[in-house]
């Protein structure tokens, strides 16, 4: 069981930004400010806004006695509650999802990919699926392909909590040109459309 919150930084003010910024810890706030674009910062920012609100409302605990900290890999998780909880910014959006159990979430905007990189990354039922089984593919069939199979690896990643240091093929598929399935068993694989033109991919464990 999951939750999926999401936010449009279109909302958030400057005066917003730089009021919320002030509550953080020094080390995160200068982590946020570190960051070259607004828009950037912003996400960033409000990551940490709607996971602490969240959570807050969810298990019933102020939001200013929360504590987040960061694993060996950088995975964020909250120091003095049992929950779990991942981020993921795509476009003008933070997607957050709170769970009782580890969960990873990515939200990629389908856009133009790199064909280069699906060669040298994917394998051939990945490489098969992205490319499809007709010369008139379209690109943007294509592009929702290649950003189906990419969110689900970086969803991946964070649900283990080994972020890039797993390798963007910790998680791999096998199938053909018209369907997939993710080659670990053991996790459960699932696709939010909530955001136009982007997509979410949530993994968590399977359940016994």
């Amino acid at each position: 069981m999951y939750n999926l919150f999401y936010y449009n930084i279109e909302k958030m003010s400057d005066e917003i930004y730089y009021s919320e910024l002030k509550k953080l810890p020094r080390l995160r706030r200068e982590e946020i400010e570190r960051k070259k674009d607004i828009n950037d910062r912003k996400l960033s920012l409000a990551g940490d806004i709607i996971a602490k609100k969240y959570i807050g409302r969810l298990y019933n605990v102020h939001e200013e006695k929360i504590i987040f900290a960061r694993g060996e890999h950088g995975k964020p998780y909250v120091l003095n509650i049992p929950t779990h909880f991942s981020i993921s910014h795509s476009g003008n959006f933070t997607v957050v999802a709170i769970s009782n159990e580890p969960i990873g979430i990515d939200c990629e905007v389908v856009r133009d990919f790199s064909a280069i990189v699906a060669h040298k990354t994917f394998n051939t039922c990945e490489r098969n699926y992205v490319a499809g089984n007709t010369a008139d593919r379209k690109k943007s069939e294509m592009e929702k392909a290649f950003y189906e199979i990419w969110t689900a690896k970086e969803a991946y990643l964070k649900y283990t909590g080994q972020g890039l240091s797993g390798g963007i093929n910790a998680l791999s598929f096998e199938g053909d040109y018209n369907k997939l399935k993710a080659i670990n068993k053991d996790i459960e694989l699932v696709y939010d459309y909530s955001i136009p033109g982007a997509i979410t991919a949530i993994v968590t464990a399977k359940k016994r």
